[in-house]
């Protein structure tokens, strides 16, 4: 059952209850909403053996006339072109930690806790993948598994520092598309080895295509899952 609910007046979100002892906490991406994600609940039986929750992003951001949608930082457009245009990408989010993003990552730690139980995890896609990588390794979560969809590195000595004090050593699956125009696949090769430098385990996917979830990176998610002992009741 699909339910809107709302957390202690800060977070709206999608709840699908499917009776179990496990939640999958998926972030979607910049400009996108809690309503982005949810249609990956029901697209494989094993993915309904878990409960579902998909927050909505705490910041309203325009699209353009009389359109808007959600994010989780803000994140200045006129940069992100530019630094495409310059092959300078690291210096848009590896080399520091964005505004905002510790704010935002201290509610959400909250709210996974409160609703989360024990046997939880946490996933995202692109904006979202960098907050759920932040709430692991900067706020000292203890997901089940960690679902990083078309993510970047981000605060890369942040993360580096993190790594080697983090208790958190739980399976990894992360995917991009060697085309992704938005977030180069070359930020994300980055992000697999520093966390393969610091021994814990990652199962990376690459697919032809660009900034998307295609149909093989959800089959795969979905053995990593099973490979885990993740999808049991």
């Amino acid at each position: 059952m699909s339910e809107i609910k709302n957390y202690k007046g800060k977070v709206d979100y999608i709840h699908i209850d499917n009776k179990s002892q496990k939640t999958i906490f998926m972030l979607h991406g910049y400009g996108a909403n809690m309503r982005d994600l949810a249609p990956l609940a029901g697209l494989n039986p094993d993915l309904r053996k878990y409960n579902w929750i998909f927050p909505d992003g705490l910041i309203k951001v325009p699209l353009g006339p009389y359109m808007s949608g959600r994010a989780w930082f803000p994140i200045n457009m006129e940069e992100l072109n530019r630094a495409m245009m310059a092959g300078d990408f690291e210096s848009l989010f590896a080399d520091h930690i964005p505004e905002g993003l510790e704010e935002v990552a201290k509610t959400l730690k909250e709210m996974i806790l409160d609703l989360g139980g024990e046997d939880y995890l946490i996933g995202g896609f692109s904006q979202g993948s960098m907050m759920a990588n932040a709430l692991t390794f900067l706020e000292d979560l203890n997901p089940k598994a960690l679902i990083l969809l078309s993510s970047t590195l981000v605060a890369k000595k942040r993360m580096t520092e993190r790594l080697e004090k983090s208790a958190w050593h739980g399976p990894i699956f992360q995917s991009h598309g060697t085309g992704d125009p938005v977030l180069p696949v070359s930020m994300a090769r980055a992000l697999t080895a520093l966390i393969r430098e610091s021994d814990r385990q990652v199962t990376s996917i690459e697919f032809n295509g660009g900034h998307e979830i295609p149909p093989v990176v959800m089959q795969q998610l979905n053995e990593f899952l099973k490979k885990n002992n993740q999808s049991e009741r």
